[in-house]
């Protein structure tokens, strides 16, 4: 699974992924302190824009674009044709959109920390960064379930779940009390606590009781096995049918 993960690595090296994985939360830190400047609470909002749909947007923006490289390049006759077993291999695939997003995680927290410089901030770095963390973890079932959707479909259905998904958790989770169960609610619930901020961008009342969501982390890595492990086995019974 591991040399897997090495070869679809590889496979980016000379393709917009990786420079849209350095400059996708720059550009969000930058729209965010064109229009959230004004609060005083740039990076809480920054994170907050990050749990309502951003991370969301690129999670399935860039495995899209994996599944539509493959495509273009070699119709995963590449993967097809390979030793390895390909449940083992969608595995790593899977591995592979994990990596990514701890990496556009990891940039979101050094534009974080350089920001702090120059903006103060009213819940402390640390707060921040845990928020960012945990984005990363309550985020995680989406990589298996958009590994399979982009490849049955096409980017644009990707795109297109993650916006509408967004849009629904956003509203679901701020409207009705059965809500939180949406696992697209779950980013949304996860930074309410640390970031000071409700979902809707306003300052949480100091001495105000926020539930604690750390129980979204827990759902979404236990969706990520399960959805793993369908989209490995689709994959696999998909080629034993083509066959």
């Amino acid at each position: 699974m591991f040399k897997v993960l090495e070869n679809e690595v590889f496979k980016t090296k000379r393709t917009i992924i990786r420079p849209i994985t350095v400059l996708f939360p720059l550009l969000v830190m930058v729209f965010t302190i064109l229009f959230f400047n004004s609060t005083g609470y740039v990076l809480e909002s920054t994170i907050n824009q990050w749990s309502l749909f951003w991370l969301n947007l690129y999670l399935a923006l860039i495995i899209g674009l994996i599944d539509r490289y493959e495509k273009n390049s070699t119709e995963y006759k590449t993967i097809l044709s390979s030793p390895t077993n390909l449940f083992t291999y969608e595995l790593g695939r899977i591995l592979h959109g994990v990596l990514l997003s701890f990496i556009v995680s990891f940039f979101l927290v050094v534009f974080l920390i350089l920001t702090s410089f120059i903006w103060t901030v009213r819940v402390g770095i640390v707060s921040c960064l845990v928020a960012v963390g945990g984005l990363f973890l309550t985020t995680i079932w989406e990589i298996p379930l958009y590994t399979w959707l982009s490849r049955i479909s096409n980017l644009y259905v990707t795109l297109g779940l993650a916006f509408i998904g967004s849009m629904i958790g956003i509203y679901c989770v701020t409207t009705f009390s059965w809500g939180p169960i949406l696992p697209y609610g779950w980013s949304n619930l996860f930074p309410v606590a640390l970031i000071k901020l409700h979902i809707n961008g306003t300052p949480i009342k100091i001495g105000a009781l926020v539930p604690n969501a750390s129980w979204t982390i827990f759902a979404s890595i236990s969706l990520f096995i399960i959805f793993s492990y369908l989209a490995a086995y689709s994959f696999q019974k998909q080629v034993i049918k083509n066959d």
